[in-house]
């Protein structure tokens, strides 16, 4: 089970990105934060790692970050996911 968490730990790191992208071309970028949010609330209590709920706050904070506190924090959540630590506990 470990390499279903780890893809998907990728795929949300991918989405994290792309959330970047958007907001840096001035895209859709507030839908896009939202369906991520929404993706993340949706995880089973029981698959939530020790760093989701930094993850989750992190993630939430982000709809009213100026430009450069936005970016740092996409590349912090990142770097959660990239934990390899949690990768077996979840999320």
């Amino acid at each position: 089970m470990p390499e279903v968490v780890e893809g998907y730990q990728n795929r949300l790191k991918n989405k994290l990105y792309s959330l970047l992208c958007a907001r840096e071309e001035n895209g859709e970028w507030i839908a896009f934060l939202d369906a991520i949010t929404l993706e993340l609330e949706g995880i089973p209590v029981e698959d939530r790692s020790i760093n989701y709920l930094v993850l989750y706050y992190k993630v939430n904070s982000l709809r009213h970050a100026d430009y450069k506190w936005f970016r740092k924090t996409i590349f912090d959540c990142m770097s959660l996911l990239s934990n390899k630590g949690d990768s077996e506990n979840g999320v």
